[in-house]
């Protein structure tokens, strides 16, 4: 199977603030590139769903990145053993421009 994805990876454990029209929640970063970040959430995406996050950078996460994004997959795990068990890539659509560079750090 060819890797499909334009931007590299990185880790990233970190909390998210994300809010669609439907609600605002806290979720985990797990990791981040340029192109979008994948999350765990303790509640159900929709496929496309919109959102804008908020998502904090650097040594001491003082930095944020306010990012539009849009639900490009999800995949669920057993809630018993998880309390984020929604993962999702989410397509980042725009991203602020102060920060920006951090992404491609």
């Amino acid at each position: 199977m060819v890797e499909k994805r334009m931007h590299t990876r990185k880790r990233f454990d970190r909390a998210v603030k994300c809010i669609s029209t439907r609600l605002m929640f806290d979720c985990r970063g797990f990791d981040l590139s340029p192109g979008g970040i994948g999350i765990r959430s303790p509640f159900g995406l929709e496929p496309e769903e919109e959102m804008a996050l908020l998502i904090p950078i650097g040594n001491d996460g003082e930095e944020i990145i306010i990012a539009l994004g849009k639900v490009a997959w999800i995949k669920t795990y057993d809630e018993d053993l998880n309390d984020y068990p929604i993962y999702a890539g989410i397509k980042f659509i725009a991203t602020t421009g102060k920060y920006r560079g951090e992404l491609d750090a």
